[in-house]
């Protein structure tokens, strides 16, 4: 049975202990074999991209060139003694580093200096440091998973994310209308602009890095790629004005970028374990965000302060969708139980309050990756590890449509701008589109070209 979410399906981490060149063979020292290994040792814990003390992030070549909020670069090429990493760790500046750690020991020390006099090259292999944007399209020899999805607001197109790329689709899958190549392996979650102008895809390459892409629709150019974290970044959310996408991430945190700059706005750390969504209120003033740790947390959208519990805590989440013309959010997760809650509780907040529950909808066969409202939010649809996506009414929480047809998990639900179908993709990376009213399947598609192997086998069975 498939009881595996996305998140810990497709998530990984691979480690590895490397150790230094002899600490006595300081000719020709190495970034790469030498000196990165000892700062990650040593210094990565308080300042790497998910925890950047003082603002200093030393786990790469570019980050060490960049330095932190005090000091600037923490390297000048050459010259050893006006280089504040080095002062630092040898206590010339204050506070010695690593704080609170054993001081680096003289060879270690010697072997940095070492490094820095001979002008602190990066020789980084290519193939080792960060993916770049492929030049061309990838080849499929199978059809991958799918985690982010999307319809344009004028319905005419379907976003779906595949490998390093978001595809353009024809709404009814008939063809390929662009291809978005980026840096990210996942993308997990996809979202338009209200003009329709603008995509913001959001996802990464686990263990390595996460990402949000902004790209003009118009031109088909990639206008920012905000990277954040050490780690993949989960589902989003783009703000009423389209100005702001909030989003969770492995870290624990939750995250908001302005759309316009690429800043990030503010990290919250809300959470105890992974935030696998984040969504805006009605008016962008508030958001809501879900984790693994089970809670539904409210917080302000722009500060990112905490405000409160929305639900009361049963088990683990793995989805959020918000009610389109209210401040109502349906959650779901590891008891197969969809929840709606209201963000404004009626009454003060007493322990094991659930006063801000709405309804409950019937349990289901297995765990909730996928929930989606209608439009017009009479309709909610929820997707999971069941081999089915049934649609309810809002209202009375009756079940209205059965979708089936599915081969493993479903992922991500989107319901077609004007409400008539709605599709599904998952686990066997096909885009499946429904009757919303009645659950018949209507078409059922491979989102990305494959490429079929040439068989070396004669099928005449001569030479």
């Amino acid at each position: 049975m498939f009881l595996v979410s996305i998140f810990m399906r497709i998530h990984y981490i691979a480690a590895a202990c490397v150790m230094p060149a002899a600490l006595g063979a300081v000719d020709g020292v190495s970034y790469y074999n030498d000196i990165r290994p000892l700062l990650q040792v040593h210094c990565s814990g308080c300042h790497q991209a998910a925890n950047k003390m003082g603002g200093l992030e030393i786990t790469s070549y570019a980050g060490i060139l960049k330095g932190g909020a005090k000091y600037g670069s923490s390297i000048a090429k050459g010259t050893p003694e006006n280089s504040p990493l080095l002062n630092l760790v040898t206590g010339k500046l204050e506070p010695r580093m690593p704080m609170g750690g054993t001081a680096l020991s003289p060879d270690v020390i010697e072997l940095i200096t070492t490094w820095v006099r001979e002008g602190a090259e990066d020789d980084t292999p290519v193939e080792a440091k960060a993916p770049q944007v492929p030049a061309q399209p990838p080849k499929y020899a199978q059809a991958p998973t799918i985690t982010g999805m999307s319809y344009s607001p004028d319905g005419s197109l379907l976003a779906v994310g595949g490998f390093h790329e978001v595809l353009l689709l024809n709404a009814d899958g008939s063809g390929i209308e662009a291809r978005l190549l980026g840096r990210s392996d996942k993308i997990h979650s996809i979202d338009f602009s209200d003009d329709g102008t603008r995509l913001v895809a959001i996802g990464g390459t686990p263990a390595r890095f996460g990402e949000v892409q902004v790209w003009d629709l118009q031109s088909r150019d990639l206008v920012h790629s905000v990277t954040a974290t050490s780690d993949t970044l989960f589902a989003g959310d783009l703000s009423p004005d389209g100005k702001r996408a909030v989003f969770g991430a492995a870290d624990k945190t939750v995250r908001m970028v302005d759309l316009e700059t690429g800043d990030e706005l503010f990290k919250a750390g809300h959470h105890e374990d992974w935030v696998l969504q984040a969504v805006f209120g009605i008016d962008g003033e508030r958001i809501v965000s879900i984790s693994r740790d089970r809670a539904a947390k409210l917080a302000d959208a722009d500060t990112g302060a905490f405000l409160e519990n929305v639900n009361f805590l049963r088990d683990k989440l793995y989805a959020v969708a918000r009610h389109p013309r209210r401040d109502y959010v349906l959650i779901g997760g590891e008891d197969r139980v969809p929840y709606m809650y209201t963000m404004d509780r009626p009454r003060a907040l007493k322990i094991a309050d659930d006063s801000t529950l709405i309804r409950k909808f019937e349990e289901q066969a297995g765990k909730i990756f996928a929930l989606a409202f209608s439009p017009d939010g009479s309709r909610v649809a929820v997707g999971g590890v069941a081999d089915e996506v049934p649609i309810y009414d809002t209202e009375t929480a009756k079940r209205v449509a059965t979708c089936k047809g599915h081969q493993g998990g479903i992922f991500v639900i989107a319901f077609h701008p004007d409400g008539s179908r709605l599709s599904t993709g998952g686990f066997d990376g096909m885009v499946r589109s429904y009757d919303a009213r009645t659950g018949e399947q209507l078409v059922s598609f491979v989102p990305v070209p494959i490429e079929r192997a040439e068989s070396s086998v004669d099928p005449e069975g001569t030479d």
